[in-house]
């Protein structure tokens, strides 16, 4: 069923966005640096972590700002992008969602810097210059895309306006749209062999659609899952106390495989075994192993 939400439903989705963009499940132990996160300020801290195809570098957006990190010298270089649309510019960098398409070109979604000159919701957006220059590809105004998932040919996203999850065939400028189990979407991923098996948590519940979101049901109740599919029988989440757990079936059964000293915020997969997993302060930890042993591959 395609969601089309009666306008009070709309009006509580939009107060439960702004809201998700100030607030995310869990607290955090262990010492944390806040040199690239503000901690004084209401959650989430940390929006997303990629890599520069090129040259390996890391892509890093908080509640702070969009910041790129070399992989040799650890130097972190702030990004002050630009977004523009309908004759209009505002700055964009802090909660700013974004995923790599290819070397220089990103795409995203957010909030611009300053209120006013644009939307408060960017909708789809995208830039072509490594996140310099941004440009409005669609929904401005009408949509907050808090993740968004590459995979299949298509594009899949979780609207926080509509409670949604939006998937797209041809590139961003159309969606259908399903609406997801209860509560702020955390995480979701989706099956690397079955382009309508997605998995989502909210604060507290992990839930599972076999038809690209048409239905919910819940499978675990565990807090603050952030998840990662890099191969089908690998299904990977850290929960909110730094454990790791493995899934060789979907989400139906887990078993602990390693731990990290912080609180998960966002994985990257860059192989079945590989992964990297920024932590609530920024610190980006890495394994080799099936998330085994884990190492600071960065420190704030």
């Amino acid at each position: 069923m395609t969601a089309r939400a009666p306008l009070l439903g709309a009006v509580a989705a939009l107060a439960l966005a702004l809201a998700g963009c100030g607030s995310d499940a869990g607290s955090d132990g262990g010492e944390r640096s806040d040199r690239l996160v503000d901690f004084t300020k209401q959650p989430p801290y940390v929006n997303a972590l990629e890599i520069e195809p090129d040259s390996g570098d890391f892509l890093l957006t908080t509640n702070r700002g969009f910041y790129r990190i070399d992989r040799d010298s650890d130097r972190v270089r702030p990004i002050q992008g630009r977004v523009s649309a309908n004759d209009q510019r505002a700055t964009v960098g802090t909660f700013l969602e974004l995923a790599v398409e290819g070397p220089g070109r990103l795409i995203g979604s957010g909030h611009p810097d300053q209120e006013g000159a644009l939307p408060a919701f960017l909708g789809f957006i995208r830039s072509d210059d490594e996140g310099k220059t941004w440009k409005v590809v669609s929904r401005l105004g009408d949509a907050d895309l808090h993740k968004i998932v590459l995979k299949h040919d298509r594009m899949y996203a979780f609207d926080a306006v509509l409670s949604a999850l939006l998937v797209s065939r041809d590139g961003g400028r159309t969606f259908t749209e399903e609406f997801t189990p209860r509560g702020l979407i955390i995480d979701f991923e989706v099956d690397p062999a079955d382009p309508a098996h997605v998995v989502a948590s909210n604060a507290d519940e992990l839930y599972r659609s076999k038809d690209t979101g048409a239905s919910w049901r819940p499978i675990d109740r565990r807090q603050g899952i952030r998840l990662v599919w890099p191969a089908t029988d690998k299904l990977y989440r850290a929960l909110q106390d730094g454990t790791v757990e493995i899934s060789a079936d979907g989400g139906e059964t887990w078993k602990p495989t390693g731990r990290v000293d912080g609180e998960p915020y966002k994985f990257k997969a860059v192989g079945a075994d590989e992964l990297y997993l920024a932590l609530s302060d920024g610190t980006i930890m890495h394994t080799t192993d099936g998330a085994r042993t884990w190492e600071a591959a960065f420190r704030p």
